[in-house]
């Protein structure tokens, strides 16, 4: 009688498993990630390569961006930004709070100075797609846990490239 139950029980335990829910971001604003920011940029994704991170198992991908406007700070002409996750071979990691990029895209990135490294500020976050006049962030709205911003600033969430902008310039 024991092996029944007990395979009711291992039944029971796989059919109520959910899968992990996706990262949820504490709210922020423009202007907060832009103070929090060593450097902000637009660019178009010019190169990315994937390779193990030194010392771990953990896959990154170096992510190049040819730099068409810094909005704050002095990213340079080109900047390379790690972020987490990508294929190395038939290996591949996922990282669900990471920025995805691809070549050709339009970006603005936040970006944090490390040693050694520029990494996107504030993981998925800090990065937006440009298309067109059109300025939208990797992270939807129900993907950020909410709280009150501080008068006057603008959540994360799509909005005009122009408005982006005067928003992170303006940052204090």
């Amino acid at each position: 009688m024991k092996r029944p139950l007990a395979a009711i029980l291992v039944l029971l335990a796989l059919c109520s498993a959910v899968p992990a829910a996706a990262a949820l971001f504490r709210a922020a604003s423009v202007e907060e990630a832009a103070r929090s920011s060593d450097a902000v940029a637009r660019g178009t994704v010019v190169r990315m390569a994937s390779r193990y991170a030194p010392g771990s198992g953990r896959i990154v991908t170096d992510v190049e961006i040819a730099v068409s406007s810094a909005w704050k700070g002095s990213p340079g002409e080109r900047v390379t930004v790690t972020v987490p996750g990508g294929q190395v071979g038939g290996v591949g990691q996922y990282v669900d709070a990471a920025p995805v990029f691809a070549v050709g895209e339009e970006v603005v990135v936040f970006l944090a100075r490390r040693p050694g490294a520029w990494l996107v500020n504030g993981l998925a976050m800090g990065k937006w797609t440009i298309a067109g006049a059109s300025a939208t962030p990797a992270v939807h709205a129900e993907d950020q846990r909410y709280r009150p911003l501080a008068a006057g600033e603008a959540p994360i969430a799509p909005m005009a490239t122009a408005e982006l902008e005067r928003r992170v310039r303006e940052a204090r």
